[in-house]
């Protein structure tokens, strides 16, 4: 019978960045780890490409010769030759797959030399050709490589890896034995099974095959066998299993099948697997698991640990976090663009949770590389191809047996093809859909996980999921995201292609299966002992230039500090815990719009951890929960409860309609529901109908906002309750009220109102003394398109509130809140400065939903935010990410004699065409302040 040996431990360890040796050095200068990535081993390879040898000594008793000798790598990256013994074992190719060679005629007994030679290349830059024709290298068949030659993820976003990074393994069997054995189980019991031999198929005399099913209990639930024939290596069969246990979501149950290989009624060899009856399957546009509709409830993990790089750091570390995404309610993790340890799909077999793992991406950057769609730069030749083909093979050759493993991704956001504009890209993604249908019908797969690019979305072409990426910063570009989801939901005809190649029916369930949100993590919880800052800060988005420097975390603190921004949050953590919060409620709005759209069957989070500088994890990097973990099941969740208020403010006692919609995909029987709601000013008591697998309106209610005497925000809750009395939705929502005498204005001086009729009119049923024109009583302007002539007046010694909402004017430059200033991808944070806005006092910083109408389209750039002199200027404004990109919304200046209060709050628009109660508090505060002695600016004119 087969006996196992680990070969992990302390190897020693040689660089040869030449590949000078083609035989194992006689000197070795380092030791490494074996598992672990050499950038994980050791700090100062981040940057390495080239050859680095491993060697060790194992010792071989005389039995271990008797049969065949089995080495066996789970993953070296990239590509290694084996020497035993200084003689050849075999090479290899792929840095995510398992390989194996027999060494029995290069061992001895006693003392033998295991030698790995690993080539791996990292990615150093991006180049731009001269001339757009000049053609692409072509893949090379060995190493050198290029990197964009092999299948990598997304290695170059965040740290490389090189070498072996899965254990190694030596393995005795007999000279014929069991290679693997493949279930495919049905649910209505039967189970296929196809076992592969290896090693001497010769071998006389020939023997059996005996394969014997168990339940989780150990209990045997059906065997059967097959008589070895001479030179064959492939068999198969199938058994029964009366009344199979279902693997279900959060209920495993697997099974397990033994195989073993007899001869003359004595084994030789076994083997065993753990397999579910599972089966994933679509039908008019919803996912269905064992036959049910389920909603697809999935976050992003990119599989990377601080320490370790690629290696899990531990079965207990990966549990761990497998609890955690559980209790955030989530059912699914996509494995991004990384073929997972085995024992991640072997934890998620036994803990219920799906997953959606994925080809590595071979050129996530080719576009900005080449900087041109020229077809010769952007051919995918046959050697590239079979790379990604055999990776497929190779991935479903491992996983095959796993019940949690429910879809495969072959390409992510058209990282390595171009779908857009070659037609023999979109004709090789429909031939390597068809290949994964072929090798693997078991499973569900996306073409091309897609996304809008500057030229266009990249598109589906044959795919069992309509899926697309989308990413906006809330409240800011709140109806952004609420009209592209109601447009997905359309089953528009961009996210497939329209050169008429297409495979479509209409009818692929519909997920946005990338969207997320910024939360800074508490630095107290990644910093090192000694209080310095994790090594990784000094990475980022280095490909994006200076569009990516929000990326970057190295200095935050210094930088929060130079910023003034230790005047708007008592301190950095106090900022990172109001950003977590910030992510949470962007996507809680998120979630809710999209549950509410009736052809969703899913969606992806991006993603569960933080991963180095990326910060839009549901955890951190660390895998420590984020401050409102407790709270995101009840929004992430098979069963919610939306409520979509009219607006998020108003003043106190008037009345606020609410739609309320419900969305069932739990196995919970909703018969006799009963929506109740009991707070200040919502009382609900009403009995409803829920259906399974559909969104349900319930209708639209109203609220009374309670009396309050300063800026308050209530929350509110709703629940769905069973007859049992159980809770088994709910919702709670905030909502601003301000007391109505904030609505009047209290300055009384004669207020000029040019260029915008309206907004003077409107400014009149404020209280304001609004006129057109400026006169000799005049104390203050306000305008959104100064003339020279209201220029002199303020520099006489005038007050201006300028509302710079439409483009570049007379003082600082007012750009747009194009690009990184967006914050769609890497969040932004907008401020109030405390104690400036008194009818807003109190609030908690970054803004949220509240301010959803006056969130300002415009930034004022150019700023000399590092003075600290000039710190008490900045009434208001917002930063990228890791504290970068620090702009304004409001500031005060001195213009002449005069004083400019200039703001790019959407206060217009809000104004009049919403009459926003926070617009309204807004204009109130700016100009009282403008208005009082404590409107004193340093920063003035510069001539």
């Amino acid at each position: 019978m087969r006996q196992q040996s680990v070969l992990d431990g302390e190897w020693q360890f040689q660089l040869d960045p030449e590949g000078q040796f083609s035989q194992a050095p006689s000197a070795y200068d380092r030791t490494i780890t074996v598992p672990l990535p050499w950038q994980a081993a050791f700090k100062d390879l981040a940057q390495y490409s080239g050859y680095a040898w491993y060697r060790r000594e194992f010792d071989l008793a005389e039995d271990w010769l008797s049969g065949d000798l089995l080495l066996h790598f789970g993953a070296v990256d990239y590509w290694c030759q084996v020497f035993v013994n200084g003689e050849l074992a075999g090479e290899h190719e792929g840095g995510y797959t398992p390989f194996t060679f027999s060494i029995k005629a290069l061992a001895r007994a006693g003392s033998n030399e295991l030698a790995v030679r690993v080539y791996d290349v990292t990615e150093s830059g991006l180049e731009t050709p001269r001339w757009p024709n000049y053609p692409a290298n072509p893949s090379h068949a060995k190493p050198p490589f290029g990197y964009n030659e092999m299948p990598h993820g997304k290695q170059e976003w965040y740290e490389s890896v090189g070498g072996i990074w899965q254990s190694v393994t030596l393995t005795v069997t007999a000279a014929r034995y069991l290679k693997n054995v493949h279930v495919t189980p049905h649910n209505s019991g039967e189970v296929n099974l196809k076992v592969e031999l290896g090693g001497d198929l010769a071998a006389v005399p020939a023997g059996e095959i005996k394969l014997a099913l168990f339940d989780q209990a150990g209990q045997p639930v059906g065997e059967t066998s097959l008589a070895v024939v001479a030179g064959q290596a492939s068999y198969s069969t199938g058994l029964t299993v009366q009344d199979p246990h279902l693997w279900e979501i959060g209920q495993s149950y697997l099974y397990t099948v033994k195989a073993s290989l007899e001869n003359g009624g004595a084994a030789t060899d076994a083997i065993s697997s753990r397999f579910g009856f599972r089966e994933i399957s679509t039908r008019d546009g919803k996912l269905l698991l064992n036959g049910r509709p389920f909603f697809l409830l999935g976050a992003l993990d990119q599989d990377m640990y601080q320490d370790t790089i690629y290696t899990v750091p531990s079965r207990e570390y990966l549990a761990d976090q497998f609890r955690k995404a559980q209790e955030l309610g989530l059912n699914c993790l996509r494995c991004h663009i990384k073929v997972p340890d085995p024992v991640y799909l072997e934890l998620a077999d036994e803990m219920g949770i799906l997953t959606w793992c994925e080809i590595p991406s071979w050129r996530a950057f080719l576009h900005i590389q080449r900087g041109t769609y020229h077809p010769n730069q952007v051919i995918i030749d046959d050697i590239l191809k079979h790379r990604v083909e055999q990776t497929l093979r190779d991935m479903v050759e491992r996983d095959f047996n796993h019940p949690s493993l429910v879809i495969w991704t072959l390409v992510n956001e058209d990282w390595g093809t171009t779908l857009a504009v070659r037609q023999d890209d979109r004709d090789w993604v429909n031939t390597l859909y068809k290949l994964s249908k072929e090798i693997d019908p078991t499973r569900l797969v996306v073409d091309n996980s897609a996304c809008g690019n500057g030229w266009g979305p990249n598109v589906h072409v044959h795919s069992d999921l309509e899926d697309f990426h989308n990413y906006n910063n809330i409240p800011d570009y709140a109806t952004n995201f609420d009209t592209f989801v109601e447009a997905l939901n359309q089953r528009p005809l961009w996210t497939y292609s329209t050169f008429g190649d297409t495979v479509r029916t209409g009818h692929e369930p519909l997920l946005l299966s990338e969207f997320g949100n910024w939360g800074i993590p508490s630095l107290k919880a990644l910093q090192n002992p000694d209080g310095s800052d994790p090594y990784w800060f000094n990475m980022g988005p280095w490909w994006s230039g200076w569009g990516g420097e929000a990326g970057w975390p190295a200095g935050v603190q210094d930088r929060f500090t130079r910023y003034g921004l230790d005047k708007v949050w008592p301190d950095f953590e106090a900022f990172a815990a109001g950003s977590q919060w910030h992510q949470y409620n962007a996507m809680k709005y998120e979630i809710e719009s999209m549950r509410r759209q009736s052809n969703f069957a899913g969606y992806v989070i991006t993603e569960l951890a933080d991963i180095y500088w990326e910060s839009n994890g549901l955890l951190d990097f660390k895998r420590q929960p984020k401050v409102y973990h407790d709270l995101f099941g009840e929004v992430n969740n098979p069963d919610v409860l939306m409520a979509k208020p009219e607006r998020y403010n108003g003043w106190a006692g008037e009345t606020v309609d609410f739609q309320l919609d419900a969305s069932h995909y739990g196995p919970a029987d909703w018969q006799g529901l009963q929506l109740t709601g009991n707070t200040a000013g919502l009382v609900v008591s009403q009995a409803v109908e829920v259906p399974q697998a559909a969104v349900t309106s319930l209708g639209q209610f109203k609220l009374d906002l309670p009396a309050a005497e300063k800026a308050q925000v209530a929350e509110y809750k709703l629940a769905l309750t069973a007859k049992s009395g159980e809770s088994v939705a709910a919702t709670r929502f905030k909502l601003l009220t301000l007391p109505e005498s904030y609505k009047q204005a209290a300055y009384q001086g004669q207020v000029a109102v040019l260029g915008n009729h309206g907004l003077g009119g409107h400014l009149q049923g404020l209280g304001y003394q609004a006129g057109t024109a400026l006169g000799g009583e005049t104390g203050l302007a306000i305008t959104s398109k100064p003339t020279q002539e209201l220029l002199d007046w303020v520099r006489e010694g005038g007050d201006l509130l300028y509302l710079a909402s439409s483009g570049p004017g007379p003082f600082f430059w007012v750009g747009g809140r194009g690009g990184p200033y967006s914050g769609d991808w890497v969040s932004s944070y907008t401020w109030l400065k405390p104690g400036i806005f008194r009818r807003l006092n109190g609030l908690e910083n970054p803004l949220d939903m509240a301010f959803k109408e006056v969130a300002p389209r415009n930034i004022i750039q150019g700023l000399p935010f590092e003075v600290a002199e000039y710190h008490g200027d900045f009434l208001a404004g917002q930063v990228g990410g890791w504290v970068h990109f620090p702009v304004a919304h409001a500031l005060q200046l001195r213009y002449g004699k005069g004083r400019v209060l200039m703001t790019t709050f959407a206060l217009e628009s809000a104004l009049l065409e919403k009459s926003d109660t926070v617009a309204t508090a807004l204009l109130h505060d700016l100009v009282d302040y403008l208005k009082s002695p404590e409107c004193n600016p340093r920063l003035s004119a510069n001539y």
